[in-house]
């Protein structure tokens, strides 16, 4: 079991390589940093089936460990939003620690942006306070980053914070929501805008995972790497750039390089600035606008695909505020046909109102006041530590335009995917 190492802050580390899975029940130990005799692993609707029971058995094949295994038992629910809550809280018999008094319990939600609630997270604590779990207890992540966000916010709260673990089985959540412990759940308001931030112990990016995803959730994670390497790592950008038919079909150790190297650079980035006051908001590049198109088109289009098409747009600012730049037209376009390269979309999609973009952006995160500001990248792997304030007017008119090139064209079509693309429509992300 081949493996590599980035520490983030503190103890917390991402592991990154093949057959992870099955060696994580054994390394959830004190030696590891986790005192724990309760462990629980949530999941979704569409994730659990492929490993949830994998991992349960992993934590059988210790010994010792009684399972009350909630997200198997109620599978027939599936479909049910909060059927796995309901179908554990109605009078069964509290489980039995096992002989070293250890317990595992699992619980599923429905698979999507809905699920990121405060009903959800209320049913996974309820769940949790019914199974007697207090700070001795280790929760579980597995899943993309509904899963991991959500999951991350309960154990900020539980007991005013329990330690936890992300899995994470989609290329976005490895690349970006697993690592640099934010964590939220989405109100009436918007996206993200409750929460918390709370390092996971470990992430386990296991490279496996990735061949249940279908092409157009891979490459949904590649617009993640694409904008890493923009920002901050010109070598990544390259690699991207080279190879996009043999990144998208998984060559080994082509694929291992690109999730390593962007998640070394997030992780890089939140060791110098866990709480967002400069360097972090880097890896929101492409964001501001990206944010903005998510918030009216999803669930049509994935989060990646908006930000792809946000940081094609966004990288027209340097030019347009007098910032001394190297990134001229010819290194646009090339920023523009690698994304392309992948199948994501290169400009803001047609129809959309500019004065509702507008309306969305106002909400987004690095604004101070009622000014916009975004992320400015002056060179391929170099950006402006702090967002920059961009006027209106030229934000309209990047919008426009990009808009208009795209009308020109024959319409963005995304990849055949395994999973209807599922997003909060009308919210902002982060």
């Amino acid at each position: 079991m081949a493996r590599r190492e980035i520490r983030v802050i503190g103890e917390s580390k991402v592991l990154v390589g093949r057959g992870l899975l099955a060696h994580i029940p054994s390394e959830l130990t004190p030696a590891n940093g986790i005192h724990a005799s309760k462990f629980v692993i949530v999941s979704d609707d569409n994730v659990w089936p492929l490993y949830g029971p994998r991992l349960v058995d992993a934590f059988r094949s210790l010994g010792g460990v009684t399972v009350h295994d909630v997200a198997s038992e109620a599978a027939d629910r599936a479909s049910r939003p909060m059927g796995f809550a309901m179908g554990c809280s109605c009078g069964a018999d509290e489980p039995v620690e096992g002989e070293d008094g250890k317990l595992l319990l699992t619980f599923q939600v429905a698979a999507g942006e809905a699920s990121k609630c405060r009903e959800v997270k209320a049913a996974i604590e309820d769940f949790m306070l019914l199974h007697r779990c207090n700070r001795d207890t280790c929760m579980i992540a597995l899943g993309g980053g509904v899963v991991g966000d959500l999951v991350g916010y309960v154990a900020a709260t539980f007991m005013r914070g329990v330690p936890y673990v992300q899995v994470p089985t989609s290329s976005t959540a490895m690349i970006d929501s697993s690592v640099g412990g934010k964590t939220a759940i989405n109100v009436p308001a918007g996206k993200n805008l409750i929460g918390a931030f709370h390092q996971p112990v470990v992430v386990y990016a296991d490279m496996d995972l990735l061949a249940t995803l279908g092409r157009r959730e891979l490459v949904e994670g590649i617009a993640e790497a694409i904008k890493m390497g923009v920002i901050r790592i010109p070598s990544l950008f390259e690699l991207l750039e080279a190879n996009p038919e043999q990144v998208m079909a998984l060559e080994p150790k082509l694929i291992e390089q690109v999730m390593y190297d962007s998640i070394r650079g997030k992780a890089e980035v939140v060791a110098q600035d866990e709480r967002e006051a400069g360097l972090r908001s880097t890896l929101n590049w492409g964001h501001t606008i990206g944010h903005a198109i998510e918030a009216l088109k999803s669930p049509a289009m994935m989060h990646g695909e908006c930000i792809a098409a946000g940081c094609v747009a966004e990288a027209e600012l340097p030019l347009r505020l007098g910032i001394p730049w190297q990134l001229d037209r010819a290194k646009i376009k090339r920023i523009a046909d690698c994304f392309a390269s992948y199948g994501l979309p290169i400009h803001v999609p047609r129809g959309l109102s500019i004065e509702q973009l507008m309306r969305k952006m106002a909400l987004d995160k690095k604004n101070r006041g009622n000014t916009i500001k975004c992320t400015i990248v002056t060179d391929i792997g170099v950006s402006i530590a702090q967002p920059q304030p961009v006027p209106r007017e030229m934000m309209q008119a990047v919008m426009s335009e990009s808009m208009a090139e795209g009308a020109r064209l024959p319409e963005w079509v995304p990849h055949e995917g395994k999973v209807k693309a599922q997003a909060a429509g009308g919210q902002m992300a982060s």
